[in-house]
């Protein structure tokens, strides 16, 4: 007996905008992460397009972050440039709205370990994502479910 598996895609296919690849990060216990800002909490790295990213979330906020705001920031941990489009999503458990931030447009994200001062980063950031007050209301049994899509051409 034999199992097909859905393909496995290397690197960014041509054409149009691919599908968009969602990656589900259950952030487990969040009222008790860290709340003092620049304390970050990394999800551990996944892989879309053939390219590992890690999303770095700051549930205090970054040090340049507004008070009671939380902080996002998805980095680029590979060592090749790559357009991407993507989106945070947060679905409110009792579906009274979700939360939804997009950058709306393809971005580049530049090599892990090439970034000069004044160039395109490996990494974008949302330093004033949400109030943390807020997302308290999207715990899931005390976990926060944020939703990572993203897109390529």
């Amino acid at each position: 007996m034999s199992t097909r598996h859905e393909p496995l895609q290397i690197g960014a296919p041509p054409g149009r905008l691919s599908d968009w690849a969602i990656m589900p990060l259950h952030y487990n216990g969040f009222t008790d992460l860290p709340t003092t800002k620049g304390a970050e909490v990394h999800s551990p790295a996944f892989s879309f397009f053939g390219h590992q990213w890690v999303v770095k979330l700051y549930p205090g906020g970054r040090n340049d972050s507004n008070d009671g705001r939380v902080a996002m920031k998805l980095e680029n941990r590979t060592e090749a440039s790559i357009e991407v489009e993507y989106k945070y999503m947060i679905k409110h458990p009792n579906g009274e709205g979700d939360i939804t931030r997009s950058t709306g447009n393809l971005l580049k994200f530049s090599p892990a370990s090439t970034y000069r001062a004044g160039e395109v980063a490996p990494a974008r950031l949302y330093e004033n994502f949400r109030l943390r007050s807020h997302l308290l209301n999207y715990l899931v049994d005390g976990t926060l479910i944020i939703e990572v899509h993203m897109r390529t051409n």
